[in-house]
């Protein structure tokens, strides 16, 4: 079974997908991320900072192609975790008390 749409929410992150169902039998589906959290150190102190305003940002693109009653994936192409980290390191933020 191919799942085309859900939904997750977790403390630190909000997990959510968008499909695409074309003439052709292809159905593309983007997978997106809102990170709400992250940790870092300042002067050797752990600091909780959240994000405002995240927005939702890709980090699987998957296609497929209807074949014979199944579903073959002809793409996948995922965003590697430093290019998420560094992402999400540029995002301005506040910090969370």
């Amino acid at each position: 079974a191919l799942l085309l749409s859900s939904f997750f929410a977790y403390e630190d992150i909000v997990r959510f997908s968008d499909f695409v169902i074309r003439q052709d039998y292809t159905i593309s589906i983007d997978s997106y991320v809102i990170y709400r959290w992250y940790e870092d150190s300042k002067d050797g102190h752990l600091v909780t900072i959240k994000f405002k305003d995240q927005a939702p940002q890709i980090y699987i693109k998957e296609q497929y192609q209807m074949e014979n009653g199944r579903f073959k994936l002809i793409s996948r192409n995922e965003v590697s975790q430093g290019e998420k980290k560094k992402r999400v390191l540029n995002i301005p933020c506040l910090r969370h008390e």
